[in-house]
């Protein structure tokens, strides 16, 4: 019996051990903002997901890119590994769950960015185009004017990031905006010292209150954010194709829309765990997403 006993005591300990061993490295950090990770916040609205940590798939949809150009890398990054362009981009077939008029009508996009000044072009990060566009700008895009300021010079780590909506209306126009910060007003707005620097940079559009937002390291920086009553619920032009490193244009497939000009080029940045929802999240959220990625989660 005594025997009995002993081996089920050690079971017990040995059963209680492989279980705390399980435990996620996340479970035995103190919370931050009340999450363990990135992935529970705003997790019922999350729609897309690019973590670039085995490959540079869509992570829910397992949707992989459908063409490459340039140079296109991985290296470490803000949680775990980086997509990582050198004058490169990546073009995505349609993900269904992001590629419908109606999938974003409130929306927000948020990433890991590391992206110096260039003082000769404009960068884009990210954009959900439509196939048949005839212009450079997407629904949705996520650039930076990197030519502004010379990487060298006394602003080069001034960061300018930049968004564009465009929504299509009932008549079949389209409502173009846009937001940015001004580093150049009177007074500047905005003012983000974070060129060369990875950084945590997120869109926000809430058509309830026609604020098109721009969030550097969990701060408001836009410095044209309310863009008026006829901002509605976006209504995409479809189907969409999602993009890394670049606007629309004919050189990375997209037919009817313009040549690259000089003012645009592809890419040089790093670019880590970027999420789409389909929800305007709340500032915590925002908050959250930027505290628990500083820490690498």
């Amino acid at each position: 019996m005594k025997t009995k006993i002993n081996y089920l005591f050690s079971a017990l300990i040995i059963g209680a051990l492989f279980t705390i061993a399980s435990c996620s490295k996340d479970e035995e950090l103190p919370k931050i903002d009340g999450f363990n990770n990135s992935d529970e916040v705003a997790a019922t609205n999350l729609k897309a997901h690019w973590t670039f940590d085995s490959n540079n798939n869509e992570v829910i949809s397992g949707t992989a890119p459908s063409q490459t150009f340039g140079t296109v890398g991985s290296e470490t990054g803000q949680i775990g590994k980086a997509l990582k362009l050198t004058e490169g981009a990546l073009v995505y077939p349609s993900i269904s769950a992001i590629g419908q008029a109606n999938s974003l009508p409130n929306y927000t996009v948020s990433m890991w960015l590391f992206v110096k000044n260039n003082g000769s072009a404009f960068s884009t990060f990210f954009g959900l185009f439509p196939t048949a566009n005839t212009d450079f700008w997407g629904n949705i895009s996520m650039s930076a004017e990197t030519s502004w300021f010379p990487a060298n010079g006394p602003e080069g780590d001034t960061l300018v990031l930049k968004t564009n909506y465009i929504s299509l209306n009932g008549d079949g126009s389209v409502n173009g905006q846009d937001n940015r910060p001004d580093p150049r007003g009177n007074p500047p707005v905005g003012v983000f010292k974070n060129a060369g620097k990875w950084c945590h940079f997120v869109v926000r559009f809430n058509a309830s209150t026609h604020m098109l937002e721009i969030f550097g390291n969990g701060v408001s920086i836009g410095a044209y954010s309310d863009r008026g009553a006829n901002t509605v619920e976006m209504n995409m032009r479809n189907p969409v194709q999602t993009v890394f490193g670049s606007l629309a244009t004919s050189e990375i497939g997209f037919t009817g829309a313009p040549t690259r000009p000089e003012w645009q080029v592809l890419a040089t940045a790093s670019i880590d765990d970027v999420r789409v929802f389909n929800a305007a999240l709340s500032q915590a959220e925002i908050t959250a997403l930027f505290n628990l990625g500083t820490a690498g989660r």
